[in-house]
């Protein structure tokens, strides 16, 4: 959370009206955290963004598990799942820790970012149909490498996107404007809520990629507010012996409240 002081001058200097959009105006909550990275922040309403080091925004990196939204998407037009919360696969008895052993539904999955889940879930989907949907949806570059790769390609590659790329998928996504059936986006944002508060609801996801040196850390989703809608996606080098993956929430966190004005404190 942003000291008080500090969030009511970059409330100033962001929200006043009629001012130019900066290039590097979200910079000082990343200096802040002490942290090298990305944020971009699209407002719905005139397509207004926010950005911190707008070169590395516009750069691909692995989406590691931000992709279980495009691929709960996939999961549910393909059939393989019909119900995000009925339906149960059952634990295939490895045991990984961190709330993974155990029965998964779709949104359990979804929240305990249950890899091993989506790694069953994609090989049920199979490579072409996951290629087909994939290259439909303009995803990043599109690429889920070969048949071999279908339970890997978002967490080793040669899947990759940008965090442009994902402000783009997301705006998509909130507009139900993808190639899936209507009933299938509406239950993915669903499991993607993470939180809310008086007179907002963020749906999110995070994502941390091991395979990248640095690894990348990935926060993206959008919080809705009472008369607007705020799109995020944000990467940033991660230390995988440091416990600092907190740290993707918490200055996406930061960067909203400078933009909204709004209070996004975690629930107790």
């Amino acid at each position: 959370m942003l000291e008080k002081p500090f969030r009511i001058m970059l409330i100033a200097l962001f929200c006043g009206c009629g001012s130019p959009v900066l290039a590097q105006e979200l910079d000082p909550v990343f200096a802040r955290h002490d942290a090298v990275g990305t944020i971009v922040i699209e407002r719905r309403s005139d397509q207004r963004q926010w950005t911190a080091n707008p070169e590395r925004a516009a750069q691909r990196f692995l989406p590691a598990s931000t992709f279980k939204i495009p691929n709960s998407l996939i999961i549910l037009e393909t059939g393989v799942i019909g119900d995000p919360v009925r339906d149960i696969i059952a634990w295939d008895g490895v045991e990984r820790g961190g709330g993974w052993d155990q029965d998964q539904s779709l949104r359990t999955a979804f929240r305990r970012s249950a890899v091993w889940a989506y790694q069953a879930w994609a090989r049920e989907v199979g490579h072409d149909r996951m290629q087909r949907l994939v290259s439909d949806m303009g995803y990043g570059n599109a690429d889920t490498g070969p048949p071999g790769a279908v339970d890997l390609f978002w967490l080793e590659g040669p899947l990759e996107i940008s965090a442009q790329e994902q402000i783009a998928f997301l705006g998509r996504l909130h507009a139900r404007d993808l190639p899936f059936r209507a009933e299938v986006m509406d239950g993915v944002v669903e499991i993607m809520e993470a939180g809310r508060g008086e007179g907002w609801v963020l749906r999110a996801k995070t994502g941390w990629a091991i395979c990248d040196e640095p690894n990348t850390g990935w926060y993206v989703g959008w919080l809705e507010t009472e008369d607007d809608v705020f799109f995020f996606a944000l990467n940033m080098d991660l230390d995988f012996t440091a416990d600092d993956g907190r740290n993707r929430i918490s200055i996406a966190r930061s960067a909203l409240e400078a933009v909204t004005g709004l209070d996004l404190s975690p629930d107790d």
